[in-house]
C-alpha cells in the first residue's frame, strides 16, 4: 500500500467495478494492494530515495522494501509467532507445503530518528455535531474530517500517489489553499512536516497532520475535484519519533479510498486489515441529502491464544499481525499448478502476482482463506466474528459459497486445476465463479450454471468496498483507539 506498499499510479476507482461490469472484466484489481504496483512503486523508491537518504534511513527503507520485493512477502503481514499454517491445507496439485512462520525479526530503534525536529501537535478539540448541509461552502464541495480518537497524540498521514492529483484538494472553505506543496506536505524534501514526521515518498502527495489526542482536522474536496487511491493511516508520536511511516503504512490499519468528481462519480472507500490491525477506524460518507453510508472496523479482543499482540517489526507500535506476515515467505516467481514452491501456506497467504494473477493461483489462495474463515480463532475468522467491515486479505472483496470455491463440482472447474480455461479469463472472476454461466473454453458451454462459487463479502450488510455516489456532503474518517490492544 502506499508508496512501498502499493499506492500505484492506478486510478481505477475502488476495488470493483461499478455494479453491471463485474462480470467478464479483464483483471479487477485493488487500486492499494496490487502487488505488481507494490513491486513498481519499490522499484521507484529505490530509484528516487537512496541518494539522499542518510545511513540509518537506508537501512530501514531496505528491509522493507526486501520484505516487499520477497515474492510472498507483499506487505510483510503475520498471525503468531509459530502459528504455522494455522491448520488451513488448500488441497489440488501438490497440496499445502508448510513453511517456516514468525514475525519479520526486525529491531526497534531506541532513540529518535536522525534529523528530525519536534513534532507541532494540533490540538483543535471539536465535538462533530450531526450533519446539516453547510450553506459557507460552494454548492457539490465534499468537507473530509479527520480525527484522532487513538490512544495517544499521534501524526495522521494522507497519501494520494498520483502526481498533481490532490490540486483540488483544500485546507480551507473557500477552495484557495491548495493541499499540494502545502506546509502539511511532507513528500517535498525538507519541509517543516517533513522534518517533524519524516519525508513521505517523492511524486504525489502525503499530508501529514500532528493532532492530539481527540483532535481533529478539515480538508475540502471541491465539487469538480477528487483523490483517486488515497489512503490514511495513523501513528502513534512515541513511535514516529523513533521511526516514521511516512512513506507507508506498515503492521497497521488503515483506510483506503478514490473520491470522484461530485454528481458525476462515488465516494469508493474501504477499511484494511491486510497488514494487521493496530487500532479501529470508521468512515462514514453522508451526502448532502443526509443519506448515509457507514464502514466500521473496531474489532473486540481476539479468543485463544493463536493471536498475539506484538511490536510492530522494527517501528514499536502494538498490533496484531495478519496471516501474510507469520507465514513465512514465498519462493514462486512464476505460477505451476503443481510446483511445491508454489503451493505453501505462505505463497496462499500472501497470494503474490506470481498466484494473484492465475486464475488456479489466485483460487488457492481464496480456498486457503475460505477454510481460515471457518476458525473464529484466525485472523480472518476473528475480524469477520467481530463484525469489522474491512478486509483480513489482499482480495478479500469476495468469499466462497463453501470451501471448495467453485472448483470440483458440476459444471465447475475440476479441483486440481487440470481444466483449461477460455483464453484471457479473467483470474478474479474465474479464480472463484464471481456470476453464473460464464463461457468455457469450448463454444457454447459454461461454467457454473447452477450457480456461482463466490459471492461478494458484507458485513452485516455493508460491503467491504461500499461506493456511494458522491453528492457535496461530509467524509468523516476517524482512527478509534482498541483499549485491549495495549493491557
Amino acid at each position: 500500500m502506499a508508496s512501498l506498499f502499493g499506492f500505484g499510479e492506478r486510478s481505477t476507482p475502488g476495488r470493483r467495478p461499478p455494479p453491471g461490469e463485474a462480470e467478464g472484466r479483464a483483471e479487477m484489481q485493488r487500486p492499494l494492494v496490487n502487488m505488481r504496483t507494490r513491486e513498481r512503486a519499490a522499484e521507484s523508491v529505490i530509484t528516487c530515495c537512496i541518494g539522499s537518504m542518510k545511513v540509518v534511513g537506508i537501512i530501514l527503507v531496505f528491509a522493507g522494501i526486501i520484505m516487499l520485493l520477497h515474492p510472498g512477502g507483499g506487505n510483510t503481514y503475520t498471525l503468531v509467532p509459530g502459528a504455522g499454517g494455522g491448520g488451513a491445507s488448500s488441497g489440488g496439485g501438490s497440496g499445502s507445503t508448510p513453511s517456516p512462520g514468525g514475525p519479520p525479526n526486525i529491531p526497534i530503534p531506541t532513540g529518535p530518528e536522525p534529523g528530525r525536529s519536534s513534532p507541532d501537535i494540533s490540538c483543535q478539540r471539536t465535538t462533530i455535531p450531526p450533519f446539516q448541509k453547510r450553506t459557507d461552502l460552494a454548492d457539490g464541495t465534499t468537507e473530509m474530517i479527520i480525527v484522532n480518537n487513538e490512544f495517544s497524540d499521534g501524526v495522521v498521514f494522507c497519501r494520494g500517489p498520483v502526481e498533481n492529483s490532490m490540486n483540488r484538494v483544500f485546507l480551507d472553505k473557500g477552495l484557495t489553499q491548495t493541499v499540494v506543496k502545502s506546509e502539511f506536505d511532507c513528500s517535498v524534501p525538507g519541509s517543516k512536516s517533513a522534518t517533524m514526521y519524516g519525508e513521505g515518498v517523492p511524486g504525489g502527495t502525503t499530508l501529514a497532520f500532528g493532532l492530539c489526542k481527540g483532535g481533529s482536522v478539515s480538508l475540502y474536496v471541491a465539487p469538480d475535484g477528487g483523490w483517486p487511491s488515497g489512503a490514511c493511516w495513523y501513528q502513534d508520536l512515541e513511535s514516529n519519533k523513533r521511526v516514521s511511516i511516512a512513506k507507508g503504512p506498515q503492521y497497521m490499519s488503515e483506510v483506503e479510498f478514490t473520491i470522484e468528481a461530485s454528481g458525476r462519480g462515488a465516494v469508493w472507500y474501504d477499511m484494511s486489515s491486510v497488514e494487521g490491525v493496530s487500532g479501529g477506524i470508521t468512515m462514514n460518507y453522508t451526502d448532502d441529502t443526509g443519506k448515509t453510508q457507514h464502514d466500521v472496523a473496531v474489532p473486540g479482543r481476539f479468543q485463544g491464544d493463536r493471536l498475539k499482540v506484538v511490536p510492530a517489526p522494527g517501528i514499536g507500535f502494538p498490533t496484531v499481525l495478519s496471516d501474510k506476515n507469520t507465514l513465512g515467505s514465498c519462493t514462486c516467481n512464476v505460477w505451476d499448478k503443481d510446483s511445491a514452491e508454489c503451493n505453501s501456506d505462505a505463497c496462499y497467504a500472501g497470494c503474490p502476482g506470481s498466484l494473484v494473477d492465475n486464475p488456479c493461483g489466485q483460487h488457492r489462495c481464496r480456498k486457503f482463506y475460505a477454510q481460515l474463515y471457518q476458525d473464529p480463532t484466525s485472523y480472518c475468522g476473528w475480524l469477520y466474528q467481530a463484525q469489522a467491515q474491512t478486509y483480513c486479505w489482499a482480495m478479500d472483496e469476495w468469499q466462497c459459497v463453501d470451501q471448495n470455491c467453485g472448483y470440483g463440482g458440476n459444471n465447475q472447474p475440476a479441483a486440481d486445476c487440470s481444466t483449461e480455461l477460455p483464453d484471457g479469463a479473467a483470474a478474479n472472476t474465474y479464480s472463484c465463479g464471481h456470476g453464473s454461466n460464464l463461457p468455457a473454453r469450448e463454444p457454447g458451454q459454461f461454467f457454473w450454471t447452477d450457480g456461482p462459487g463466490c459471492k461478494d463479502k458484507m458485513v452485516v450488510g455493508v460491503p467491504t468496498n461500499p461506493a456511494p455516489p458522491r453528492f457535496g456532503g461530509r467524509i468523516l474518517i476517524s482512527f478509534e483507539n482498541l483499549p485491549w490492544l495495549h493491557e
